[in-house]
């Protein structure tokens, strides 16, 4: 069947899903609870609603921070509005509110929230957040800004430094992130897939519906190989030469979680293979926009085959595939692939 490939350069906003970083159940750690007489734990708001309850001494530390169990991962976005579910305390010594997010190098920055507006009793708080926002940062590569992928890991509050005890209450809270729809590569689902070997490693591929949604996907046997990999022929047109660029891919991950990495493959003029791993530790089954940010100058980390062998990203590049690796004696598995996208 004669399947074409979609190319449209979109690249309007849009607001993304509502990830949830914080619940009234979250599990937390609080640094040095014991020294600074601090607490973060599950319990409820003066109005009876489910909350993070977090309490301190004024007199032991002017400041409480924690991190969560299960840091959330983000997608890459210019912009994010931050809703926030919290019970104000009158009269409370609160000076600053702030999200915690660390990025890919270990940095993490500190953004504030806006709280001199608040009234005593519950409500949401709003904040717009973008990658070079943060009112501080450290550790890492220290170039205060978010380097994708990143997760949210904790908050802290500040606080005035007198006698007595201070509340505050957390609640759910969200962030929305506006990500820009990039220029369309390829949709597998219409496009011409060839799955290498597949009848010798009991691998097979079909264009199918998964929970609403056409995608190429695949199935594999791990006792009879330790990977699968697939690519498109005839060949993708090539991408713009980018200093740096963002590719985004629909992957839909199983329930079984049986899969150990996907990797997305370029090759450039040479003829020589790029394989970079995408970054889905941590993702959830169902539908997830996996995105990975290229920079040709770290193409010798990554791992490279055949053309020149320079170790080095040559212009003009294009796509040319995917590869998926599994857990060996894992038994039968699956990954469905929906659209690529690229921007810079």
């Amino acid at each position: 069947m004669n399947r074409s490939l979609l190319f449209a350069a979109l690249l309007l906003p849009s607001v993304g899903m509502a990830l949830p970083v914080l619940d009234s159940a979250q599990k937390t750690r609080v640094n040095q609870s014991e020294l600074r007489q601090q607490s973060v734990a599950p319990g409820q708001a003066p109005d009876g609603t489910p909350m993070l309850a977090l309490t301190w001494n004024n007199s032991a530390a002017n400041y409480l921070e924690f991190t969560v169990d299960k840091p959330v991962n983000l997608p890459e976005f210019d912009s994010a509005v931050l809703k926030l579910d919290l019970y104000w305390p009158e009269n409370t010594a609160v000076g600053k509110l702030n999200l915690r997010i660390t990025d890919s190098t270990g940095e993490t920055l500190q953004y504030p929230l806006p709280v001199r507006e608040l009234k005593p009793g519950r409500q949401t708080l709003e904040a717009t957040l973008t990658p070079t926002s943060a009112g501080g940062s450290w550790g890492g590569n220290k170039n205060k800004k978010i380097d994708f992928p990143a997760r949210v890991t904790g908050m802290s509050v500040d606080f005035n430094r007198k006698d007595g005890d201070g509340k505050l209450w957390l609640g759910k809270a969200e962030l929305l992130p506006e990500v820009k729809i990039g220029k369309l590569i390829v949709d597998p689902a219409v496009a011409k897939v060839r799955i290498h070997d597949g009848a010798k490693r009991q691998q097979s591929a079909e264009v199918t519906t998964v929970e609403e949604k056409s995608a190429y996907q695949v199935k594999w046997d791990a006792a009879a190989a330790k990977w699968l990999e697939f690519s498109f022929a005839p060949q993708l047109p090539v991408l713009p030469e980018f200093v740096s660029g963002r590719f985004e891919v629909e992957l839909m991950i199983p329930e079984s979680g049986k899969v150990g990495r996907v990797n997305l493959r370029l090759a450039d003029k040479s003829g020589e293979t790029f394989q970079y791993p995408l970054p889905i530790t941590g993702l959830k089954p169902g539908w997830n926009v996996v995105a990975l940010r290229i920079n040709p100058a770290d193409a010798r980390k990554v791992g490279h085959w055949g053309g020149d062998k320079n170790h080095q990203l040559d212009f003009p590049v294009r796509l040319i595939g995917f590869s998926v690796d599994y857990p060996a004696g894992s038994g039968a598995g699956e990954l469905a692939i929906g659209k690529v996208t690229f921007s810079e």
